[in-house]
Formats: structure tokens, sequence, C-alpha cells
């Protein structure tokens, strides 16, 4: 939803780049003159229609009269279709920022109660919220964001019951609110997954439970038919994993290191109308010659669309908004051998879904229950949060009245393609066992989503999975359906051992990948079916994680004659089996050692976890440092918003930023390091020997001050893998009195790091 670019080296953004206003030494000049920008009048709903170009054959409507919503930001569908809206109506206030402490947020329920698809009743479920962010909905409850916190509350349809409860106090908590977890989808493996975070969620016996996850983009989450997630960045269109979630972390002690998030298409962009309302619009590149944007800078919320009401070939799309340039982009995807993601621009030149109006702000899309394509528009002009405000774009703001907001800003949208009929809405509530099974082989993703998640809550009673195991063993028609049955069975802890060997033979690779990955829970040994399975390119890793639970001699020669089979082709093949095998690496002393070189160095890095030698350690704080340190990560979580480029854990996020533990950059010249946060780093560079080459250069940092520079380098020099140190305020200054008037960006050449 909002802006953040990618950087190379250090924290933060490129784009959200007005790092806390203005920068020493830098012009602001209007790459266009006023009298040139077209007008950015506040229009009508009515009247904004007349501003869109849409895809021949497809329309948009409105869902809903926008006086009955205020500054949507995301939402989603509960069992019987309504659709629960979060309102995030302290974000910009004005161009001060003002008032975002204020408790006025709300999450509504909107319903169609006559049947011709629009949304006639909109009604309250919480209000009084503090910056909410994000909606998703149980069975009998709503988890939600309130203040920077996850919390849960009990419902009765559409009332809550009783108090909330804290399911993370932290959830959200540091940086601003572009820099701050949101999200929760409700993923496959019938975990909560969120964008900006890397923690996921799960009710287990009745009690949420939080699980360590990969750190995953800026705004907004999605996933297709297999449960890869998606997601972006400002300068990234489109992310997607190689995986579902998880497969690399089910060793206690260790986690492999892995790469395997891929950047979808390239972030070219074509929109409509001129685009000097952007932060950074005054820098070279930024605009084209004809004021229009280059490359996205505001993606935002995207959807895999998942649908029946669209033409065939566009299922399984993205579609992506880019509020900054109010446009929507579709990428179609696909996946190589190997499962890399794979995608390319339908059209060239244009967009999907773009307007002339400056006011459409689309920040979150959703493939729809009614099997269209479902448009979250914030209908708002101060797009950029205050953190990051410049005069420049301040003045950009103002003189066309973008800080004039309405009463009520926000509009929801449907875009469905005209030939053919909406999706009668699904009304799961009060279905029989049979109607839910028979659900799990409906043609749109989303009803198949909700289906899974209702049956998951249902067959937690013994007499409600009997049922569930009886009907499905008629009904299960087609691969959708049981995929969606294997998982709803994990929920259990038991899956029937036949179950997962029909699905071994099937010849679609998706369902074989989740058959392998659960084969653990089948109610007895499937150890025969495993060794003889036919691995092909796409299921090597699910392969290699299953052998690897197996814990036994001859599921190891297996997952060697696997990486022998497709290890030039496909990567992590080892990870995955140490990840599988975890506390089992103790048994496999007597096997002898692998032939392969990373086979011997996964299970040696295995083992010396197990043995409680880390593999990477984090140096000791000394007592006259901790302060320093303490500082130092609350600057790093918040105020620099490090943690949005290189991760929580500073482990480095792909086509982001680099890793900061270890580097070589962190933990070696403090005058280098100053150098580069005083007055920021061009790439290419290189860290720990790998060649990192971004879009965008690392930001200067010099308006954080010697104090608050010292004890941010102090608390990365500690995070694990580096080698420590602190850094003192009179070593910052003295870098800083050295190079003041500097204005270009450093290279490594120039710093000559090696």
């Amino acid at each position: 939803m909002f802006r953040r670019s990618a950087i190379l080296l250090f924290a933060a953004s490129q784009l959200c780049l007005a790092q806390q206003g203005d920068k020493k030494g830098q012009e602001q000049i209007d790459p266009i003159p006023a009298d040139k920008i077209p007008p950015s009048p506040l229009l009508s709903q009515e009247e904004a229609m007349d501003s869109f170009q849409l895809t021949d054959g497809f329309v948009l409507e409105p869902l809903v009269k926008d006086e009955l919503v205020h500054m949507p930001v995301a939402l989603c569908f509960d069992e019987d279709s309504r659709a629960w809206l979060v309102e995030m109506t302290q974000y910009m206030a004005d161009l001060d920022g003002n008032g975002e402490e204020k408790p006025t947020g709300k999450i509504k329920v909107l319903e169609d109660t006559t049947g011709d698809g629009k949304l006639d009743k909109v009604r309250v479920f919480l209000d009084g919220l503090v910056m909410p962010r994000a909606v998703a909905v149980t069975g009998d409850g709503v988890l939600y964001t309130d203040a920077g916190k996850l919390m849960f509350i009990k419902r009765d349809g559409i009332k809550p019951v009783g108090e909330a409860s804290v399911v993370d106090a932290k959830y959200a908590i540091g940086g601003n609110a572009e820099h701050q977890a949101n999200g929760l989808i409700y993923g496959r493996d019938n975990w909560y997954y969120s964008a900006k975070c890397d923690k996921r969620f799960r009710r287990i016996d009745g009690k949420w439970v939080m699980q360590k996850t990969h750190f995953r983009g800026q705004w907004g989450i999605t996933q297709d038919d297999a449960g890869r997630l998606y997601y972006n960045n400002n300068s990234t269109l489109l992310l997607g994993d190689q995986h579902r979630p998880n497969v690399f972390r089910h060793h206690p002690k260790y986690t492999p290191k892995y790469k395997t998030t891929q950047r979808a298409a390239s972030n070219r962009v074509y929109p409509i109308r001129m685009n000097p309302g952007l932060n950074r619009a005054y820098q070279k590149g930024l605009l084209d010659n004809n004021g229009k944007l280059v490359n996205a800078t505001a993606a935002s919320g995207p959807t895999i669309y998942r649908g029946e009401n669209f033409p065939e070939s566009y299922y399984g799309s993205a579609f992506i908004p880019e509020p900054g340039a109010n446009l929507v982009k579709l990428i179609d995807l696909s996946r190589a051998a190997d499962n890399k993601l794979q995608g390319k621009f339908r059209t060239q030149n244009s967009e999907f879904l773009a307007s002339t109006d400056e006011w459409f702000r689309p920040v979150s899309m959703y493939s729809a229950p009614d099997g269209t394509l479902w448009m979250v528009d914030m209908y708002f002009g101060l797009l950029q949060h205050k953190a990051y405000m410049t005069t420049y774009l301040r003045k950009q703001y103002a003189s066309r009245g973008l800080d004039k907001p309405m009463q009520n800003n926000g509009r929801l949208y449907r875009i469905r393609y005209q030939k053919n009929p909406l999706n009668t809405p699904m009304r799961l509530s009060g279905k029989s066992m049979l109607d839910l099974v028979m659900h799990l082989s409906h043609s749109n993703g989303v009803v198949r989503d909700i289906t899974q998640r209702v049956l998951v809550e249902r067959v937690a009673d013994s007499e409600q999975l009997a049922e569930f195991k009886k009907h499905a063993g008629q009904h299960l028609n087609g691969k959708h359906a049981k995929l969606h049955a294997l998982w709803v069975l994990e929920s259990t802890g038991s899956i029937p051992a036949k179950f997962i060997e029909q699905c071994l033979q099937s010849k679609d690779v998706e369902l074989n990948a989740a058959a392998l990955e659960l084969a653990h829970l089948a109610d007895r040994s499937v150890a025969e079916a495993l060794q003889k399975y036919s691995v092909k390119t796409q299921t090597a890793v699910s392969a290699a994680l299953a052998l690897g639970r197996l814990g036994t001699e001859k599921g190891y020669r297996r997952a060697q004659e696997i990486q022998r089979q497709h290890g030039k082709s496909v990567a992590y093949i080892p990870e995955a089996y140490v990840s599988g095998l975890g506390l089992q690496i103790s048994e496999a002393g007597s096997w002898g050692a692998a032939k392969d070189k990373k086979f011997q160095a996964q299970m040696g890095a295995s083992l010396s976890a197990l043995k409680g030698r880390k593999v990477v350690k984090a140096p000791k704080v000394l007592a006259k440092d901790k302060a320093s340190f303490d500082r130092g990560a609350k600057i790093y979580a918040g105020k620099a918003a490090c943690s949005g480029c290189h991760g929580m854990e500073g482990q480095g996020q792909p086509n982001m930023g680099p890793p900061l533990a270890p580097s070589n950059w962190v933990q070696g010249d403090i005058e280098v390091l100053s150098k580069v946060l005083l007055h920021g780093l061009e790439g290419p560079i290189t860290v720990n020997g790998e060649s990192f080459k971004l879009p965008l250069a690392m930001p200067k940092f010099g308006h954080l001050s010697n104090a608050e520079l010292a004890d941010v380098m102090t608390y990365v020099r500690h995070l694990k893998g580096n080698k420590g140190g602190a850094v003192s305020e009179q070593q910052v200054s003295t870098v800083r009195e050295a190079t003041k008037g500097r204005v270009k960006n450093y290279t490594q050449k120039e710093l000559k790091l090696k």
C-alpha cells in the first residue's frame, strides 16, 4: 500500500526517502512546470468512472455507496460471502499527519442482502481502533490489528462477544505506518501469514501459537492454488516464494540459508496521467519525458486471480495495484521445472486498468467468492506518510488540493468480465458435511480456501472427522479437492496412508508435493512408497524433505540419489533433507559421509547445531555497551526502519537489501560504515563475497544524530555472525566533519572495500 524502495546495504527505503524531511545539499527542482500539470479535482464516484481505462471486455462497477466507507485499506471474506473491511481513518489526516493516535479506526461488515451483487448493508463490527491494518475471520471470531497489536475477539455472526485478547503484542511495533506488519492471509497449510513480518500464527487446541517464518514483502500478501505466497515492495511489483512456507524450518535448532524468492517480471509501469506527485519525482530517471512514472514506486496489496468470471487464461495471473501511478498491473505467471517463478506482462505499453484521477489509490486487490476481482480504493490524496515527506512533495500535494480530503474518502469496486455471469455467493454456515466436501471441488479458489478453513474447524470434533472421512472417500473430485483435503486432515495430525499413496501416484506435481510434505502424518508407514516415488524436478525438494523425516539410512541414500539426479537444476535439496531430518541427525553418524559436498556441508551444520555449537553466534554485548545496543535495536526497527529491507534479524531480503548479519561491511572499518550511513551507497557491491546489484542506491542517514547512528551501528555489529564492538558518538562525529558538504553517494570502489 505504501511507498518504500529497495536499497543496497542499510535500512529503510529510497522512495519513501524523504528521510524525516529534506536533505542538506539536495536540489528539489520541479521536473514539470506547474502550468503543464493537469488539475486533480476531487471527483464523485459517478464522475470518477469516466477517468478509467480498462482492458476490453471488462467492466468496472462500484460495490457500495462511497458515503458508507472511509479510508479502506484491506478486507477479507467470511464463510457467507460477507466482506469484512478495515478502515484506517487516521492515516495522514493532513500534511503533518496529525492524529494518528486517535482511536477512530473501524472494521465494518458489508453484505449483499438483495442478491443484485451490490453491498447494500453496512454494519460496524468494531470501532475505536488505532491504525488498524488487517483482518481475518475464523468461524467463531476475528483476528485484527489495533495499535500495533494482533488481537482476537469472539463473534456471534457479526456481533463481537466478550473482550478481545492479545495474540501478539509486538505484531506491528516499530517503524511507522509504511513499515509495519499487515496482511493476515489464511494459508494453505492452516497458518496465518502476514506481509512485513517474520511470524506466522495458528490456533491449536483453542490457543493461538506463533512461529518464525520468512520475512515477506511490504503491504498485502496472497497465495496460489498450491499455497505458495506472493507479495511485493514499492520498488518491486511482485515477488513469489519458490516453495510452500517453512519447508526449510523443521530443524528446531538450525535453519539452513536459502533464497527461494523470485521477482516475477520487470517493474515497468505505464500510467495514463503525469505523476509529479511522488516524493522523489524531481530525481532524474524517475519520470519519463512526458512526466510519467517509469518503474513501480508504490506497489501494494496484490492478488492471484483464482475465480471463474474472467476468461480461463486469466486464472492464476497476478493483479498488482500501483497507487502512486493510479493503475493496476497484470502479470501472467508460470513456473519453471524447478518451481522458480516466471512472469510476463500480458500487454506492453499499457495496463489492465489505469486512471487519469490522481485521487485514485488502489491499495489492495482480492480474488472474490463471486468469481470477480475486488479492488479497495483509498481514494485519497496524501499517499506519502509524514515520516518521509519532502518539501517538494508537500508543495505538489497542496498545489492541487490533494490535502483536502472529503468526509468519506474510499471506494470499493468490482471488476468483472462482461460476457460471463457472476458466481452465486457461497453460504457455508449450517451446510452439511457432504455439502462442504463437495465445495472442495469448487471452481473458485477462494471458495475452496474458505471451505478448507470451515472444515478444519469442524473436524476438530471426532464425530465430524469421521463424517468428513466418509464423504471424502467418495466425493473428492479432482486435484484441487484432494489437495485441500490433505490439509484438512493435516490439522488432525493423522492422514490415511492410502490417501497419501494415492496422491503420490497422481500425475499432478502439486498434489505429489503436498503428499510428500505431509507423508510423516500417515497413519501407518509409507516409507516404501516414498522410496519408490519417481521424483520430478518440481517435487525434488519436497521428496528430500519427506525422506529426511523418515530418519533412515535408506532414506539418506535415496536423498543423495535425488541430489545426483536433480541437483544441477534444483537448488536446496540437501537443505530440505536436513530440515526434514531435524533432531534425527544424531542417528546418522553410522550412515557414512555423504559423497556430495553440499550434503556433507548441510549434514555437518545440522549436527553442529544439535550438539549445541551454534552455527551462527551472536557476540556478547558488554555491560557498558548494553544501553547503546538497546537504543540501536529500537532505531533499527523503528525510526530508521532498517528491517524493511534487511529483515528483523539482519538476514537480508531478495531484491531489497543484502545481509547485515554477517556482513564484511558491518563488522569492518567503522569509518567506512559511518560514511555509508551518512552519505549513502551505490551498487553494485559485494557482501561476503557475493555480488548485489539492486535497482536503487542506499539512502543517506545523515539526518540521524551522531549518537543515533552510533547506537544503530553498535546494534548491527552485534547481530549473529558479526564480531561485535561498540561505536562511539565521537567516531561518527569525526567522519561527519571530515565528509561534510558531500552530496553524492559512495561507491564500493571509492571506499576500497573488497
